[in-house]
């Protein structure tokens, strides 16, 4: 049985420059960002896009609203993007973005992360939240401005489900602008969550145990009702709560290669968007995960921004991988 959803999506939008020539590496500074590759990024922008090829496919979810904070730059490369202009949004004007720098290293295996103007903390109330009905929040974390167990609170009040990317929790910058990771774990903000998505590397600084699985189930103690583990080309972990019985069940679901990858930039965001988005219209964790990485798969496939997805292709690769899918 399916159900009207209404995602609202709440983050920022960033600047991203990646350089996959580390001879360049040294070079960077903000005196050169203007001949750098600049374009958008942050989880508004990847969920948006996502979540409108997502009402193409079934009408009945929204199209996102996105509250976001971004800066006149970010608004002047939207324009780059028209199907952007679809995308119902409300934006709070800063001077400057944050500004990721990807570097990418060994053909493109390893990576580094530097970050500019990092983000200040994101105010939920600034937003309109006269809606019609209660919608579904996906809350994405870049660096610190989704660490406050007011703000969960807050959106506990306004929303039906809330979904949280924690990866911005886990950075901490050096001096040189250097991303590195430290351990975070906040039960206030995770009791406030119903699902928590989370990456293989960051996993390692919960403090929760070393094997995934153990991790997941360990997180499913809370209140939290869904997790999502995402390992990049090892697949997915989906750990599931029954709400009436609490019982717990966790799957190890397969990433899909077909093709060649393009651009992995923002594929957590477009799977936990999706992921959230499909389970709260149909309730169903398996579709839902499965669904998840067959569309994440196809847009990690074609330039960013330029995704054009056919219902059917979709769906055969749906099909395919939880077909696949195995619990622990």
């Amino acid at each position: 049985m399916r159900k009207q959803v209404k995602p609202v999506v709440l983050g920022q939008m960033v600047l991203d420059t990646v350089i996959h020539d580390n001879k360049n590496f040294h070079q960077i500074n903000t005196q050169e960002n203007k001949k750098d590759n600049i374009i958008v990024g942050g989880p508004p922008s990847f969920a948006g896009i996502a979540g409108l090829i997502l009402s193409k496919v079934f009408p009945w979810i929204s199209t996102p609203l996105i509250y976001a904070y971004a800066c006149p730059e970010v608004i002047s490369l939207l324009e780059n993007y028209p199907d952007f202009s679809l995308i119902s949004r409300n934006l709070k004007i800063r001077s400057q973005c944050p500004h990721f720098y990807l570097m990418y290293f060994s053909n493109d295996i390893e990576r580094n992360l530097m970050l500019r103007n990092p983000p200040s903390q994101f105010n939920p109330a600034n937003f309109n939240w006269k809606l019609e009905y209660l919608p579904v929040a996906i809350v994405g974390s870049i660096y610190h401005e989704f660490n406050s167990f007011n703000t969960f609170n807050f959106l506990r009040n306004k929303c039906s489900y809330i979904a949280f990317d924690s990866q911005g929790c886990f950075r901490q910058l050096t001096p040189e602008g250097n991303i590195i990771y430290r351990n975070w774990w906040n039960p206030k903000i995770i009791d406030n969550i119903d699902c928590f998505k989370v990456s293989g590397e960051e996993a390692k600084f919960l403090n929760l145990g070393k094997r995934p699985e153990k991790i997941v189930a360990r997180i499913l103690k809370s209140p939290v009702t869904s997790v999502l583990l995402t390992q990049g080309v090892n697949g997915s972990i989906l750990g599931a709560k029954e709400l009436k019985t609490g019982n717990i069940h966790i799957y190890n679901v397969p990433a899909f290669t077909e093709g060649t990858v393009i651009d992995e930039t923002g594929a957590g965001d477009i799977f936990l968007f999706t992921f959230v988005s499909y389970f709260n219209a149909f309730n169903n964790e398996l579709d839902a995960i499965a669904f998840a990485t067959s569309v994440t798969s196809l847009l990690l496939e074609q330039k960013r921004f330029m995704w054009q997805l056919s219902n059917q292709t979709i769906k055969i690769r749906q099909k395919q991988i939880k077909n696949q899918i195995t619990e622990f």
